[in-house]
C-alpha cells in the first residue's frame, strides 16, 4: 500500500513539474576544460544564477559542452563545480537574444579541500567554507580500493572508530563510546537513513548501494543535531550516490579473494534525453570467515561460518526543467547468512532482507523527500541459546530474533536569501518508527511501542565581513516517549585570514533519545543455572527494587526460582541463611565427591543457621564469563525512566593548504554529556551465603562431631562451595546463586536476572583530530592521521552509575601512508600503517582489546590500450596479525581482494 502511495505522488509531481510553464529561447552554453592540458571535463556542474536565485543548470557531456536553455535577457553569475577541481566563478555574463558564449577552465586541486560538499549545512559549501570537520572518499579512491564494505575506506580517517567483529560484519563509530551493535554515528545514503529501522543499529552490509555507485562519501565529526536532529551527537557519515545523467554507461565487476572471497557487481545508467534518466546497480558476495574467529564451544556448533549477502538500487531521475527533478529509488538487501555481535553476544543472521523507498524532489531551493525503510530479520536467532531446530519465524523459541519493523519518514527544507551577507535554512522532519517483532525482542511490550519524533530547524548564515562568516541554528524536537521536547542550538564563527584558510570556533548542543531498546526490549537473553537473563527496556515508571521485606538484607526482597522450592511470583525478605537447605541440597554430590563423608553431609543438612549467625553476600553476574562478583547492598539503585542525553560540544578547528602542496586540518574539542545512556549491564544481584561467616558457623557445628582438624577442613570446602568466592571461575568455588533480588515492576515478576539499561550522571572528554596530506613530486603524496582522547575509562565514582564505563574505543589511534598516482599511465598505489591503543569495553559483555598495529597495501592499474579495464588488488593486514577489534568478535586475519572491472 505504501509502495503504491509513493507511485500515485511520484505522477502527482511529474503532472505538476510538466505543468511549468516554457521561458524564452535564449540561454548560455559553452566549454569546460581542464587548465593546463585542455582536456575536456566531464560531469561538472553548470549553474546560473541572478538575483539571489538559480536560473538554470546544466553537466557537462563527454566533449566538456553545456548548454542552459530558456533564460531570460539579463546579467547573470555562473559557477562550476567539479569534484576534484577548484570551483570556478564567472560574474557579469550578458545573456541576450539567442545563445551567449562562456568558455571555462579549472584548476585541479591538491587537496579536497576545494570539493564542494552538501552535509555538514544540508547546502552546497566548499569544505574549507564549512563550519564543521569534514572529510570526504571519491569515487576513484573507493573504486581502485577493492573492499568488503565502506568501512575499510572510512577507516583512515580521522576521529572515525571501526570495530570489525568479522570480515563483513563492522561497527562505524565518530570520537568514541562505541558498541558492538551501534547507531552513535548518523548514516545516510542520499539523504536516507541507513541503519535497520527499530533497532537503531548500523550495520554495512544491508546498505543496498554496491560500491561501482558510489560517487563520494562525506564524513562530518562533531555535533550535527541542529540541522538533522536527534543520534547525530558524534556526527554525520553521508554516502552520495551517482546520477544517471553524469555518470551514463555500463560497469561490470568481479572480485575474488582469500577466505573463498568472491564479489560480482553491475551498474548500468542511461538518459534517453535530458529530462530523464535512470540506473540500476547489484552485486553479490559470498565469503568464508576466518578459521580463528570463535573461541566459545556453543557458538562454533550453532554458527554458520559462509558468508553471503546480495542486494541492489533501481532508480528514476526526472529534470523538467533546470531547476526541478524527481528522483524515486527502490533498494533491496538480503543478508543469507552472516554473524552480528549484538548487545546480548552474537547472533546468527539468517536470511535478513532490508528494504528502502525513497521519493525525493527539488524545485529551486525547496527539497522534499519521503522514504520508508523496513526490515525481515528472517530465520536470524541468538547463538548463546539454543539454537532453534526449525526455521525461527516458524516458532515460538527464546533464540529467535524476528523484526518485520518499518520507519517512515517525511522530511522539507527551503531556502532564501535576504542579501548577498545573509542566507537562511529551514526545515521540518518527521520519523515514525514502527517495531514488529512478534513478541521476540519487545516481548511484553508489542502492543504499545511505536515511536513518533517531529522537529523543526532554522539555520542562518551571515557573512560578517569578507573574512569572517557567522552561522547559528537551533532546533526544537518532540519524542513520542519523552516527557518534554529538546532544544539543540548551534554557533559557529568561522574566519579565513587569506584564500584557502579556515579557523573555527563552534558551539553544538546535540541529543541522543532512547532507541527503540532502551524503551522497549524483553528479551531471554540466556540462563545462568536456574535463572533466566532477561533484558529488559526501561519503562515511564522505572524499574525499582522492594525495599520493606523484613529480616532482608538492607530490607530487600528476593525472588526464588522454582527450582529451589520457590514460587518466582512471590517476593520475600533477602535472608541467605533460610535457603541453607537448599544450598547444602544442591552441593551435596559435589562435597562428597570431593572426599567430604556422606554421613558429616546428611549431618551439615540438619543445620538450621539464622541470619545472625550467616550473613546474606550479594554478587553481580559477569556474562562474560558466567563468574560473579560482590557487590554491596548500597551499591543498588532504582533505575529511574530513561532521559535523552544531552551533548554540549565546543569546538576549535583549522583547515588549510599551505604552500600549494600541504593540506592540513586539526581539530580540538570537549564533549560534556548528561544523562549518558549506558550499555545493557546486570542491575539485579544473586543472593549468596556469606562464605566467612558460613565457614565459622560450620566449624562451630562439626568440631564436636568430627574435631577440630577436620572441622576446619570441611568447614572451609563446605562454605566454599555453598558460599563461592567473588570472581571465581572455578566451577566448585562459585557458590550456589540461591535467589535474585529483582524489581518489584511487572516485566520482572519472575526469577530472571535483569540487564537492562540506565542514565548515568555527567561525563567530560576531551580530544583532538590531526590530519595532513603532503604532496611530493613524482606523482607521490604523503598522508597522516591521529586522534587522541584525554581517557578510555570512567570510574562510577566518577559518572555517577553503578558502574564503571568505558570509550569503548582507544585513547589514541593513527595511521601513516604514501601513496602514488600516475593519470598518464593508469598507475595508482598506496602502502600503509595503522596504530591502535589497547582499550577497556564495558558493555554486556566486558574485556579488554590488545594493541595491534596492521599494515595495508593496493594498487590499481587502467591499461591505455584497454579502454574501460581497471586491474585492483588491495591487501588489508598484509602481515596477518591475528587480533580482536571488540569484543564479542573474533580474531581477525589477513584479507587480499583482486578486481577485474570494465565499465563501456
Amino acid at each position: 500500500m505504501r509502495a503504491f502511495s509513493l507511485i500515485r505522488l511520484f505522477t502527482i509531481l511529474g503532472l505538476l513539474c510538466f505543468a511549468a510553464p516554457a521561458s524564452a529561447q535564449s540561454g548560455l552554453m559553452g566549454r569546460v576544460t581542464e587548465a593546463g592540458s585542455g582536456t575536456p571535463i566531464v560531469g561538472a556542474r553548470v549553474q546560473a544564477n541572478t538575483g539571489g536565485r538559480t536560473a538554470g543548470v546544466a553537466t557537462t557531456t563527454e566533449t566538456g559542452e553545456y548548454r542552459i536553455s530558456s533564460l531570460t535577457a539579463g546579467t547573470y553569475d555562473v559557477t562550476v563545480t567539479r569534484i576534484g577541481y577548484s570551483m570556478q566563478r564567472v560574474t557579469g555574463v550578458q545573456v541576450g537574444t539567442g545563445f551567449a558564449t562562456t568558455n571555462i577552465t579549472m584548476s585541479l586541486i591538491p587537496s579536497q579541500l576545494e570539493q564542494v560538499v552538501t552535509t555538514a549545512s544540508r547546502a552546497p559549501e566548499k569544505i574549507i567554507d564549512a563550519p564543521a570537520s569534514v572529510f570526504v572518499l571519491n569515487s576513484v579512491e573507493i573504486n581502485d580500493r577493492p573492499s568488503v564494505n565502506i568501512a575499510d575506506h572510512v577507516v583512515r580517517l580521522p576521529g572515525i572508530d571501526v570495530a570489525r567483529g568479522g570480515l563483513l560484519q563492522s561497527n562505524i563509530v565518530a570520537r568514541g563510546f562505541n558498541n558492538i551493535f551501534s547507531g552513535a554515528l548518523l548514516t545516510l545514503t542520499d539523504n536516507r537513513f541507513s541503519f535497520v529501522p527499530s533497532l537503531r543499529v548500523n550495520i554495512p552490509y544491508l546498505t543496498p548501494t554496491p560500491s561501482e555507485d558510489v560517487e563520494r562519501v562525506e564524513v562530518v565529526l562533531g555535533p550535527g543535531a541542529a540541522l538533522y536532529g536527534p543520534n547525530t551527537a558524534s556526527g554525520v557519515m553521508h554516502v552520495i550516490t551517482k546520477s544517471p545523467f553524469n555518470s551514463q554507461g555500463t560497469t561490470v565487476t568481479l572480485d575474488g579473494g582469500n577466505q573463498s572471497l568472491l564479489r560480482a557487481g553491475f551498474r548500468h545508467a542511461g538518459s534517453p534525453n535530458e529530462k530523464f534518466g535512470y540506473k540500476i546497480s547489484y552485486d553479490v558476495f559470498r565469503a568464508t570467515e576466518w578459521p580463528e574467529f570463535l573461541h566459545d564451544t556453543l557458538e562454533r556448533k550453532a554458527r554458520d561460518t559462509d558468508l553471503r549477502r546480495q542486494g541492489g538500487e533501481i532508480r528514476l531521475d526526472f529534470r523538467p526543467t533546470p531547476a526541478t527533478e524527481l528522483i524515486a529509488n527502490v533498494g533491496h538487501t538480503k543478508a543469507g547468512s552472516a554473524v552480528e555481535p549484538t548487545g546480548l553476544g552474537p547472533a546468527q543472521i539468517k536470511d535478513w532482507s532490508y528494504n528502502t523507498y525513497q521519493l525525493r524532489g527539488r524545485v529551486n531551493r525547496l527539497f522534499a523527500q519521503v522514504f520508508v525503510n523496513q526490515s525481515d530479520a528472517g530465520g536470524t536467532y541468538l547463538l548463546r541459546t539454543v539454537k532453534p531446530t526449525t526455521n525461527c519465524p516458524n516458532v515460538a523459541d527464546a533464540a529467535c530474533i524476528i523484526d518485520k519493523s518499518q520507519q517512515m519518514v517525511a522530511q522539507a527544507q527551503h531556502g532564501w536569501d535576504l542579501n548577498t551577507r545573509q542566507k537562511f535554512l529551514y526545515g521540518f522532519d518527521y520519523i515514525h518508527t514502527d517495531p514488529r517483532t512478534s513478541g521476540t525482542i519487545n516481548g511484553r511490550n508489542e502492543a504499545d511501542d511505536d515511536i513518533t519524533e517531529v522537529g523543526g530547524y532554522l539555520h542562518s548564515v551571515t557573512t560578517l565581513t569578507p573574512k569572517l562568516e557567522l552561522t547559528a541554528a537551533g532546533r526544537i524536537d518532540s519524542h513520542s516517549r519523552l516527557e518534554s521536547s529538546v532544544f539543540s542550538p548551534r554557533v559557529a564563527l568561522v574566519f579565513k585570514p587569506v584564500e584557502n584558510q579556515n579557523v573555527r570556533l563552534t558551539y553544538n548542543r546535540a541529543f541522543s533519545t532512547p532507541s527503540t531498546n532502551n524503551l522497549f526490549l524483553d528479551l531471554l537473553a540466556g540462563a545462568a543455572g536456574p535463572y533466566g537473563v532477561r533484558a529488559l527496556g526501561v519503562p515511564e515508571t522505572g524499574l525499582s527494587f522492594k525495599r520493606d521485606c523484613a529480616g532482608g538484607l538492607s530490607s530487600l526482597c528476593m525472588r526464588v526460582p522454582t527450582a529451589f522450592g520457590g514460587t518466582p511470583s512471590t517476593m520475600i525478605a533477602a535472608n541467605a541463611a533460610v535457603m541453607y537447605p537448599v544450598a547444602i541440597a544442591a552441593a551435596r554430590a559435589a562435597l562428597i565427591a570431593g572426599g567430604v563423608p556422606a554421613s558429616v553431609v546428611d549431618y551439615m543438612s540438619t543445620l538450621r543457621p539464622n541470619s545472625t549467625q550467616v550473613s546474606t553476600q550479594l554478587r553481580v553476574l559477569n556474562t562474560e564469563n558466567a563468574t560473579f562478583r560482590d557487590v554491596a547492598a548500597t551499591d543498588l539503585r532504582d533505575v529511574e525512566r530513561i532521559k535523552p542525553t544531552i551533548h554540549n560540544t565546543i569546538e576549535a578547528g583549522y583547515k588549510g593548504i599551505l604552500g600549494g602542496r600541504l593540506q592540513l586540518s586539526l581539530d580540538v574539542w570537549r564533549d560534556h554529556r548528561t544523562n549518558f545512556v549506558g550499555p545493557l549491564i546486570v542491575e539485579t544481584p544473586n543472593v549468596f551465603l556469606d562464605r566467612a561467616t558460613l565457614q565459622v558457623y560450620l566449624q562451630q557445628q562439626l568440631t564436636p562431631v568430627v574435631g577440630p582438624t577436620n572441622a576446619a577442613a570441611i568447614s572451609t570446602a563446605t562454605a566454599t562451595a555453598l558460599g563461592g568466592v567473588s570472581g571465581s571461575t572455578n566451577a566448585s568455588a562459585k557458590g550456589i546463586p540461591l535467589g535474585v533480588v529483582n524489581f518489584q515492576e511487572a516485566n520482572s515478576s519472575g526469577s530472571d536476572i535483569i540487564v537492562t539499561y540506565r542514565n548515568f550522571g555527567d561525563l567530560t572528554v576531551w580530544g583532538s583530530d590531526l590530519g595532513g596530506e603532503l604532496l611530493l613530486d613524482g606523482g607521490f603524496s604523503l598522508d597522516g592521521t591521529y586522534s587522541w582522547v584525554n581517557k578510555d575509562f570512567f570510574p562510577r565514582t566518577e559518572v555517577g552509575g553503578v558502574q564503571d564505563i568505558a570509550l569503548n574505543a582507544p585513547a589514541t589511534k593513527g595511521s601513516l601512508g604514501l601513496k602514488f598516482r600516475n593519470e598518464v599511465k593508469g598507475l595508482s598505489a598506496e602502502f600503509r600503517g595503522r596504530h591502535v591503543a589497547e582499550f577497556p569495553v564495558y558493555s554486556f559483555i566486558n574485556g579488554t582489546i590488545e594493541s595491534y598495529n596492521l599494515f595495508d597495501a593496493g594498487v590499481a592499474f587502467r591499461p591505455a590500450n584497454w579502454k574501460g579495464v581497471m586491474i585492483a588488488l588491495n591487501a588489508t593486514n598484509l602481515l596477518d596479525k591475528k587480533h580482536r577489534e571488540f569484543v564479542g568478535g573474533g580474531n581477525l586475519g589477513r584479507l587480499i581482494i583482486t578486481r577485474l572491472q570494465y565499465t563501456f
